[in-house]
């Protein structure tokens, strides 16, 4: 069974606080040291690292850019082609 994960408010604990916006705001992770041990890692939630990056005009024209691009694409062949590709090995083979 998964341990249950344990939320801390941190209102009142400005110094983690900053931390943790700062982690949130640069997607960035730290690892906090107690005597040259590590004790303890503050990384950002997948939900802070979505809202860290509005997309650009340049990510949004990308976007749209590739709306029906795969039209033309024959979807069973396509299958096909994609099955035998991982049937088919193309390493070599290893002596034991």
């Amino acid at each position: 069974m998964a341990k249950e994960i344990k939320k801390i408010n941190i209102t009142s604990l400005p110094d983690l606080l900053r931390l943790a916006e700062e982690a949130r705001k640069d997607n960035r992770t730290f690892v906090l040291v107690d005597n040259g041990e590590e004790i303890a890692r503050l990384t950002p939630t997948t939900k802070a690292r979505a809202r860290s990056r509005r997309p650009s005009a340049a990510d949004i024209a990308a976007f749209r850019s590739a709306a029906g691009s795969w039209k033309d694409v024959d979807v069973d062949k396509f299958l096909a082609d994609n099955y035998e590709s991982r049937r088919v090995s193309t390493s070599d083979r290893v002596e034991l």
